[in-house]
């Protein structure tokens, strides 16, 4: 086989080597070895063991043909060259040992010590994703050539699943960017468009995708020939002195650590693991700080925060298929023209993130002062995407051109809205206007669109029966601020179409939503459970427990805000319109689940104007400037109108206070997916990471019962019911998990 690709080489001509499963291999007639990487079956190139040991076998074939002088190593898919490691197999991988994950680690640094070590450059030619193990593949490459593409990102994302880069990734990135761009890339997991990682170091050459092969092979003949050099990095003066001197690492690393421990309050053991593997590199040499890293690598993927992260990046790919389309064989409305009514903070959020997704957007108010400031808001939130470089002008223009403003002072609204395919309202909370709006939109609207209500509490059965075509009428339960918050709840009365469901999934994922799909029962998923966590949360409060350390005690739990902080901005009277949902005695509503504290106290906040932050006043005292907002005094004398009469928790530990109203929280998640609210722990998980901010390094509270044992759980709350009642008594499902011995996720 050499001797004949000798002689095929010699004669001009382009050899096509025998493809293994993964990889093809072409040599031009200038020796330049093209590997073209294709995993079989898969939507992106990951490094799984099928690749890794195709590569192998193809890099042997590199090194000993004399013929080929240097390689390509480019992607045989469109916007993806390696898109990191195979999750599930690091996955099967963690469920053995550590000492299974460190020698998993190990290959990986061999592997790619090979090629950072061989006589023959090779160079990577990067179009699409360019993450994780892929980037540090690229980081072993003699020279690495990205694509302008939007499509190709750089960048290593393995701490956002609690691990850490494991291929070397550690010791070459900070070698070749800076140790300060590197650790922020590798605490971040932020990933880089090509032109940001040209300008750090991380690319050396840009082009246009359709001159990518062409530019890399001839880059490749340049390396082989000697007339170029792989780029040396020069250090300045501070890098110098960051990476070079003792006294500088230690100032570094301090400084790194105090940030990370107070961004992550210590719950994510990742990012000190990646500090200590990058500073044992940059002191003891690439041998020493490889050992390092493989071993941290180990020890983290076998830790429950590693475990509950993965969980979530599962959940989370999961909820990107639409499955509804499948049940309806793909024949589903393919929605290009959205309605939004109502130009306030949930309208003109919803419309942002349509018209950025290159959907038509028909934006209407009533009154053109109210549709300028929906107007505003999406302007400034895109100028601050343009700004920071996260949008390009084209986009950013296009965008906003997708969005027709129209009010009801004006006759061409309902000509607009006749070629609408769906319409989302997001009006007053009230179920009179619901329906009036539903009639309004019927006699406009053709008779195949669907009308989509973003209410928060009201039961789309109800809603829908002010409808001619009651099956085209959903829920789509957006989060404020729409443009930030990922979740989107889909919610189906008993009578909605399926193709209906499917449409509006199918928005929802083209919108970059994660979407998870709830019964229609008052609250849905998140709201339902929030309601019980709501009315302990007030129990303990009118029990004498301190206000600012209920909210801090739910921060350092891994919260992003407290309790408090949440009502004010969520707003007072949206909580009093949730909770006076969720009561009653009928099945649907909560019951005896909804008692606790005295939640009456709602209507007075409301009354006194206290509606959180959008008033200036709510829980806390929003007109004083700064970040730690004062308690309003007038709030705290209300709260004490309501004070216990005989129970005081003033001196009971914050903690276990707080862990009445989480297991308030946990146990409704329960009581979901018992009553079919939810239609799997997966879902379950994903609502409430992506809901409220339930804390990702427990994946989740269905992956914290499974972490701590249903049977412990259960023994929480029946304690808890002993002494406080009914309302702590765990679901039978979580009893009948505790007495199998079995646990949510298998």
């Amino acid at each position: 086989m050499l001797s004949l690709a000798r002689r095929v080489t010699q004669r001009g001509a382009r050899l096509l080597s025998t493809a293994s499963q993964n990889i093809q291999m072409e040599v031009t007639p200038s020796g330049i070895a093209i590997l073209r990487l294709d995993c079989q079956g898969e939507k992106q190139n990951t490094l799984s063991d099928t690749l890794v040991d195709d590569f192998k076998a193809s890099l042997q074939r590199f090194e000993e043909d004399p013929a080929i002088k240097a390689a390509v190593l480019i992607s045989a898919k469109k916007d993806s060259w390696i898109a990191g490691a195979n999750i599930k197999m690091i996955e099967k991988i963690a469920q053995s040992d550590s000492a299974a994950a460190t020698e998993a680690a190990k290959m990986g640094q061999d592997a790619f010590d090979r090629i950072s070590n061989g006589r023959k450059p090779m160079v990577a030619a990067i179009d699409g994703a360019c993450l994780g193990g892929g980037l540090e593949l690229a980081l072993a490459c003699s020279y690495r050539v990205a694509t302008s593409s939007a499509k190709t990102v750089l960048g290593v994302p393995e701490v956002m699943i609690g691990l850490l880069p494991g291929s070397g990734g550690t010791q070459r990135l900070p070698k070749l960017v800076g140790a300060a761009n590197a650790l922020d890339l590798m605490l971040t997991g932020k990933q880089l468009k090509a032109d940001r990682a040209k300008k750090l170091g991380l690319v050396d050459l840009v082009v246009d995708p359709n001159a990518l092969e062409r530019n890399a092979v001839a880059t490749a003949e340049q390396l082989a020939a000697g007339t170029l050099k792989p780029r040396e990095r020069k250090l300045g003066w501070t890098d110098w002195f960051l990476e070079k001197t003792p006294i500088g690492r230690k100032v570094m690393f301090d400084q790194a650590s105090k940030k990370v421990t107070k961004q992550t309050k210590g719950k994510y053991p990742a990012p000190f693991k990646i500090l200590e593997a990058a500073k044992a590199g940059l002191e003891g040499g690439h041998v020493t700080g490889s050992k390092v890293e493989r071993d941290n690598f180990g020890s983290l993927a076998t830790t429950s925060e590693s475990r509950a992260l993965r969980g979530l990046f599962f959940g989370t790919t999961e909820c990107k298929k639409n499955v509804f389309a499948e049940e309806v064989g793909g024949t589903f409305p393919k929605v290009k023209t959205v309605g939004v009514l109502g130009a306030g903070l949930m309208g003109a959020g919803i419309a942002e993130v349509t018209a950025t997704k290159d959907m038509r957007v028909l934006l209407k108010d009533r009154d053109t002062a109210s549709l300028a400031r929906g107007q505003a808001m999406i302007a400034g939130n895109l100028g601050k995407k343009l700004k920071k470089k996260r949008m390009k002008q084209y986009n950013h223009d296009l965008a906003l051109a997708q969005v027709v403003g129209l009010t009801d002072q004006g006759a061409s609204w309902a000509r607009h809205f006749a070629g609408a395919d769906l319409v989302v309202e997001a009006v007053f909370e009230d179920l009179a206007v619901k329906h009036k709006v539903v009639k309004e939109m019927e006699a406009v609207l053709s008779k195949d669109a669907i009308i989509a209500s973003n209410t928060s509490t009201l039961p789309i059965g109800d809603i829908a029966q002010a409808a001619e075509h009651p099956g085209r009428v959903v829920g789509m339960h957006y989060f404020s601020p729409v443009p930030l918050m990922p979740l989107l709840e889909v919610i189906p009365h008993a009578g909605t179409d399926p193709e209906v469901i499917a449409a509006a999934v199918d928005v929802g994922i083209r919108q970059g939503k994660t979407v998870i799909v709830a019964k229609d029962v008052p609250g849905f998923y998140v709201n339902r459970c929030l309601g019980p966590f709501l009315a302990e949360s007030t129990a303990v409060l009118q029990e004498g427990a301190d206000p600012k350390a209920f909210n801090k005690a739910m921060t350092d739990f891994g919260y992003p805000v407290g309790g408090l902080t949440l009502g004010d901005e969520v707003g007072i009277d949206v909580s009093a319109k949730v909770v006076k949902n969720l009561m009653g005695d009928q099945p649907r509503y909560l019951g005896v689940r909804m008692s606790g504290g005295d939640l009456t106290i709602l209507d007075d906040m409301v009354a006194a104007g206290f509606l959180g932050k959008k008033s200036g006043k709510g829980y806390f005292d929003h007109t004083v400037k700064g970040k730690d907002k004062p308690l309003n005094a007038d709030a705290l004398k209300l709260m004490e109108k309501y004070r216990h009469p005989t129970r005081d928790v003033s001196k009971v530990p914050i903690a276990e206070i707080f862990e009445r109203c989480f297991l308030r929280f946990v146990g409704e998640t329960v009581f979901c997916l018992q009553d079919g609210v939810i239609k799997s722990p997966r879902d379950g998980d994903i609502g409430a990471v992506f809901g409220v901010g339930f804390p990702p390094f427990l994946g989740g509270p269905f992956m914290w019962i499974d972490t701590v044992g249903p049977a412990t759980v259960v023994e929480k709350m029946q304690r808890l019911a002993d002494e406080h009642g009914e309302r702590f008594a765990p679901p039978q499902l979580l009893v009948d998990k505790a007495k199998a011995g079995k646990t949510f996720h298998v």
